[in-house]
């Protein structure tokens, strides 16, 4: 995650008036009710994946996954394998791009088509971190092998419910985060017209830890002011999943909140829901280790936003 930043400008309530019209339209007929196919979906998001992807990603052998780094390219190659053996062959896409210091990067992306391909949903989460300084191992367990992690189950999850969504379904991996939201802006800037095909992005930066020891389900759930249905929405995953680790301090907002890649797309005009956990005393740091992180918490977060791209794109 980049530090945060808050843009904003008239152009962009303009973008984002323009966008929610449309995606009221997009949303005009009611989506199936969770069912068998939802359940199937909510059950294949387990703690024993999560947690063991999670693990690797921030162990000492990754080393930080610096973006452009080998390790970044190896990231970038296991969360192919992973998506290859939950069934994704042949709906994985790679964007490879150049970084403002001549670095190879690359996302990578699990398309689900839907019925109808002329509109999207895009989850995403950034799976670059600080690497090495000093000899020291920047684990990023938090920041951001726990969105990463999460992303990989909703992945699952989405194969699992076994039918096809009614929009396109893009589970996006972004590189570069840590060095100005390259991934991701570099994705809306090849959508270019495009951007108005997108229903709405779903974030996933810092999803792992406890802002407050004393309120260990606190999280913030930031989401466009515009769409009250993005609360409600949540409110409903909660009781739909049961979901006891969770305690929102909803951020409504019709500004581009900043320090992750919900910036990119809120910059288009694209409404946006943004799951974090917030800071704590190991942000960017070498003890943000896997150790530390509150799997309970981050899997209700998964479920949840489970439900969530159930009512968005099925």
């Amino acid at each position: 995650m980049t530090r945060p930043t808050v843009f904003f400008s008239r152009r962009i309530l303009c973008l984002l008036a323009a966008t929610v019209a449309f995606a009221g339209t997009a949303w005009a007929a009611e989506p199936r009710m969770p069912g068998k196919a939802f359940r199937r979906g909510f059950d294949a998001i387990t703690r024993q994946n999560a947690e063991a992807s999670l693990r690797f990603l921030a162990s000492d052998a990754m080393r930080g996954r610096l973006a452009g780094s080998q390790e970044g390219q190896i990231t970038a190659q296991y969360i192919i394998s992973e998506l290859e053996q939950a069934g994704y062959a042949g709906q994985i896409a790679e964007q490879r791009f150049t970084g403002r210091k001549g670095e190879k990067l690359r996302n990578v992306l699990a398309i689900l088509p839907g019925r109808d391909t002329t509109r999207r949903l895009v989850v995403g989460a950034h799976f670059d971190h600080e690497g090495t300084k000093n000899g020291a191992v920047f684990h990023g367990a938090d920041d951001n092998a726990s969105g990463t992690a999460v992303l990989l189950e909703l992945a699952r999850a989405a194969k699992a419910a076994g039918v096809r969504p009614a929009h396109t379904l893009v589970l996006a991996f972004w590189d570069g985060e840590e060095r100005g939201l390259l991934g991701s802006r570099h994705y809306v800037s090849e959508l270019g017209r495009d951007t108005a095909s997108v229903i709405c992005y779903i974030n996933f930066d810092m999803v792992g830890r406890n802002t407050d020891e004393n309120r260990p389900a606190l999280f913030r759930y930031f989401y466009t002011e515009s769409e009250p249905r993005f609360r409600e929405w949540f409110d409903r995953s909660v009781a739909a999943g049961k979901l006891q680790h969770l305690e929102a301090d909803y951020r409504p907002c019709d500004r581009t909140i900043g320090g992750s890649d919900n910036m990119s797309f809120a910059r288009a005009g694209i409404p946006i829901v943004w799951y974090h956990t917030d800071g704590h005393p190991d942000y960017n740091k070498p003890t943000d280790t896997a150790d530390r992180i509150n799997y309970p918490k981050l899997l209700d977060i998964a479920r949840s936003a489970w439900y969530l791209i159930w009512r968005m794109a099925y």
